[in-house]
Order: C-alpha cells, then structure tokens, then sequence
C-alpha cells in the first residue's frame, strides 16, 4: 500500500470519527431538549409546585441533583482509571458527559426553574454547535465560537437577571470576562510558542490570533456596554455578537476549502 493511499484512508478515518462523534452530540441534545420539554409543560407551566404532578417532579429534580452527581464522579473515576490502563474510554467517557449534563439541567432547574429552563433550552443546542466546530472545524475557530457564546450568555442573563437579582448578574458577568481574558491569554501563550502547549500541537502553525484577539474584544466590549448602558444595549449587544460569530464562520469555513 502506498504512502499516499494510507494518508488518505487515515485521514477519511478521522473524518468519520469526527463525524460519529458530532452525531453522538447532536443525539444527546436532542434528548435533553426532550426532557427540558416535559420539564417545562408539567413542572414550570404547571405553576411551579402547585399541583401533586409539579410537587412530584420538584422532589425528583432535588433527588436527580444528587444521583446525577455520585453518577458523573464514578463514571469521571471510571474514565481516568480506563485511560491510565490504556482501556477504550469512550463509554466511561459518554456516561460521564451524560451524568454531568443530567446533573446541571437538574440543578439549573431547580433551582432557577422557569428562567433556568429557558436558559437549558438554548444552552443545550449551542453546547452541540460547539461540540460542532470542536470536531470538524480548526480549533482557532473553537475557541473564537466559545468566546461569542460566553457573550451571548453574559447577555441573555444580564437582560434575564438584572432587576430580579443584580449581584448574582454582576457576579456572572465577572466570570464571563475572567472566562474571555483567560482564552486571550492562552492564545497569547499559544501564540509564543507557535501553538504548543508544552509538547502538545494545540493550533496549527498558521492559525490567526488576531481573529482570537478581536473576539476576546468584541465579547469585551458587549460585556462593558452592557454594564455601563443598561439592558436595552445588552439587547443590541446580541446581535453585534451573531454578526460577528457569522463573519467568522463564513471566514473558516473558507479557510476549510
């Protein structure tokens, strides 16, 4: 067999591993969205607890908290003892995924119920996008994505949150720009050691860390017109954000021809 024929069939491998594990996000999300679903028709527009069927579900969301917890622990244990045994890890690694998704859905629920229903629902379609791009896009542009999502988050719950609960609003939006200047200094990292971290290749030689650069500051300055202009520029502040995840999809996917 030639050289050129097994690159070509290793690379197709990848291809359709990356493919398989896109699908295995996309199914996960789609029974999450399921469950948000029955969530919110039985538990959220049932009045939050008045009836015998919303009252049962609280209970059973309290419990899930916990269960879904232990659950994502062991099988967290079971992927790291398989992975230094050099076993297959990828059904301890699902089962922990599943587990640790279950456990936030069941805890947001809880205890933000209608308003962190709402945020599951469009949290859990922009966790498989992510997932996406992760696989099958360059990780500059990952990391360009996460950045706007951390945006788009800032700014739903600033809009959301404000003038129910101002200091946990303040407290998000502070972790969001530690969570933007932390990927800036990592790519700034990354940029002075041509996209190594330690011996690990993290982005490719010729990656543009301007583009990461820019959308550290594009998420910056949504965060600060937020907080300095109140929730009207939060509200604008959005869709400056999709405009500009959109450039840089249209951008790498050029760079991906």
């Amino acid at each position: 067999m030639s050289v050129k024929k097994e690159t070509r069939e290793e690379k197709k491998r990848r291809e359709d591993q990356a493919l398989n594990r896109v699908l295995w996000w996309f199914g996960g999300a789609v029974l999450l969205e399921f469950f948000l679903l029955l969530l919110n028709r039985f538990y959220i527009n049932f009045g939050h607890g008045d009836t015998a069927l919303a009252f049962g579900l609280s209970r059973m969301l309290q419990v899930l908290v916990w269960v879904s917890l232990a659950a994502a622990v062991a099988c967290g244990l079971w992927w790291w003892l398989s992975r230094r045994k050099g076993n297959k890890t990828f059904l301890p690694g699902a089962l922990t995924v599943v587990a640790a998704a279950l456990f936030v859905c069941a805890l947001v629920s809880s205890v933000w119920t209608a308003v962190g229903v709402q945020f599951l629902y469009l949290s859990v379609p922009a966790t498989a996008v992510l997932a996406l791009i992760y696989y099958l896009y360059q990780r500059e542009f990952f990391l360009v994505a996460l950045q706007g999502v951390i945006a788009l988050f800032a700014m739903w719950s600033y809009r959301k949150l404000i003038a129910a609960q101002p200091k946990l609003t303040y407290v998000l939006m502070a972790l969001c720009a530690a969570g933007v200047v932390a990927i800036s200094a990592l790519a700034f990292a990354l940029q002075r050691k041509d996209g190594k971290l330690g011996k690990r290749r993290i982005l490719a030689k010729k990656a543009n860390y301007a583009m990461l650069y820019a959308a550290g500051g594009v998420t910056l300055c949504a965060l600060l017109a937020a907080l300095l202009l109140g929730a009207t520029a939060a509200y604008w502040a959005l869709f400056l954000v999709v405009a500009w995840l959109f450039v840089a999809a249209v951008y790498y996917t050029v760079r991906l021809m």
